[in-house]
Order: structure tokens, then sequence, then C-alpha cells
């Protein structure tokens, strides 16, 4: 299974914003509540359980590429990320700068797995 934590989200460019996350995980979507504001407060979970050897590369690239070219590897210590800032930016224009974090938690367990506390 892989759970993905959304916490917070801090400095969202905009005026009167309505913020939603969708994390997409190998073909499956789960999508936050709406919030208001520029820094809103989500603490949802998302957990999407598959075959875990067909997606776990699809979910290494992506934390890396949220995560940057300098970013916490994937899944380091207890195959988890743990209350991360992460940038948020537009990958159709990589010269546009912040546009804002999002605060997360990602993990990957096996069977018979204890979340981390």
């Amino acid at each position: 299974q892989i759970r993905v934590r959304i916490i917070e989200g801090r400095q969202l460019p905009g005026n009167n914003i309505k913020p939603v996350v969708k994390v997409h995980v190998c073909g499956q979507t789960h999508r936050t509540r709406i919030k208001r504001g520029n820094n809103p407060f989500f603490d949802e979970v998302s957990g999407h359980t598959f075959e875990i050897a067909h997606c776990l590369y699809d979910v290494c690239h992506f934390v890396m590429g949220i995560t940057g070219a300098g970013g916490d590897v994937c899944f380091i210590s207890g195959h988890a990320v743990m209350r991360k800032w992460l940038l948020l930016s537009d990958p159709e224009d990589t010269n546009s700068g912040a546009k804002g974090y999002m605060k997360v938690s990602m993990f990957v367990l096996g069977t018979g797995d204890e979340p981390p506390v």
C-alpha cells in the first residue's frame, strides 16, 4: 500500500483561491476537499493498494520530480518521506519560480508493516 498524507500548503499564489490537491498514483486518483486561502490546512490521507512491483518506479520518479534535483531521495528511511515541505512549480515554465509549498508525508507499506508514527 502507498499512503500519501497531504498536510498543508503555504504561500500559494492568487487571490480568493480555493485550492484542491489531486494525488495520482498508478492510475488511481484521490482528491482532497476544497479549502480556502493561500495557506490551506488539509490533513487528509490517501491510501492506494496495488501490486507494488508494477508502480514503485513511477512513485519514485514522481517523488523525485516533486522534490527537484537536489531533493530528498525516494523513501530513504523506513520507506517513507515524513512531513517534508515540497516546492511547487509550473512544469511547463521552469523559469517562473516557486508557486508555493506543500507539506506531505508519503510511505510504502508491505504486508504486515506498521505505518510510521
